[in-house]
């Protein structure tokens, strides 16, 4: 979504986010090792039994696999060069969805089934209010008053937008509020300070909003539809995570990600400016 706002094609947004998440990588791995380095503690029983275990007895039709494979691959291929043939990353999404029910012969009834309608009846409702909000003046009052907490500094305003989103994301599902933040960012990167300062063909605001809530839905168990479905299988398999218990590592797991990454990413932007 900020990708189609800010007309950004995926080469583009690999090229300025993948050093900033490769760094963020990194932080991960060793916050991992940290928190959890009771739990990966692995004994020689515990490596004997998983190397007995054959990864290909888990794939249950590998036909399907090939094609689901297939498909896939083509979809990232097309994704890498959407900006050259004009076609919108949900476009390409979309026709590889509809390729894949083609090759695959399962009923259409049985895929429109498992669709979460109630989720896409929630996402649709929402465009609404926000463009309510938009035609109301509500954005351009919430626009006006993050230019006064900054005073129009850009840089400010770059790491408002980042932590409003991060912390924000943690508690309202992160899609939603990308939603919300967009016509927000819009407005913002109107302003002469921040237009004269961010000349760039993309403003680093929408890097910032990016970042922000991306990693924010980490902060806790609602915070991203990723990790409800975590959570979902997780218990699935017999481990009930609860709220508290996933707060108590993913918040301060998203703060100390999402510091390291705003440091990282303004340090990037400012070389490329």
């Amino acid at each position: 979504m900020i990708g189609s706002a800010a007309n950004i094609d995926f080469n583009s947004f690999l090229i300025h986010m993948g050093p900033t998440i490769g760094i963020s990588l990194i932080v991960t791995l060793i916050l991992f090792k940290i928190f959890f380095r009771k739990d990966l503690k692995i004994t020689p029983q515990h490596i004997e039994e998983l190397m007995s275990q054959d990864e290909r007895s888990f794939i249950k039709d590998k036909p399907l696999l090939m094609k689901s494979l297939s498909v896939l691959f083509g979809v990232i291929i097309l994704f890498t060069i959407h900006g050259i043939l004009h076609i919108e990353p949900s476009i390409i999404a979309l026709g590889g969805a509809g390729v894949l029910l083609l090759i695959s012969k399962i009923k259409p009834e049985k895929i429109l089934h498992e669709v979460d309608w109630s989720t896409l009846i929630f996402f649709a409702c929402l465009f609404i209010t926000i463009s309510i909000a938009k035609e109301s003046g509500m954005i351009d009052v919430l626009a006006k008053t993050a230019l006064g907490i900054t005073a129009g500094n850009p840089w400010a305003s770059f790491f408002m937008i980042t932590w409003v989103s991060a912390i924000a994301s943690a508690f309202v599902d992160n899609i939603p509020f990308a939603v919300t933040m967009i016509p927000l960012v819009e407005i913002l990167n109107q302003s002469p300070a921040i237009a004269a300062e961010f000349n760039s063909a993309i403003s680093p605001l929408w890097w910032a909003l990016s970042l922000g809530v991306g990693l924010g839905g980490n902060g806790t168990l609602i915070g991203s539809s990723a990790g409800i479905i975590a959570i979902g299988l997780a218990e699935k398999h017999g481990y009930k995570i609860t709220f508290m218990q996933f707060f108590k590592i993913g918040f301060p797991f998203m703060i100390i990600t999402v510091a390291a990454g705003s440091v990282i990413l303004m340090i990037d932007l400012i070389l490329k400016i």
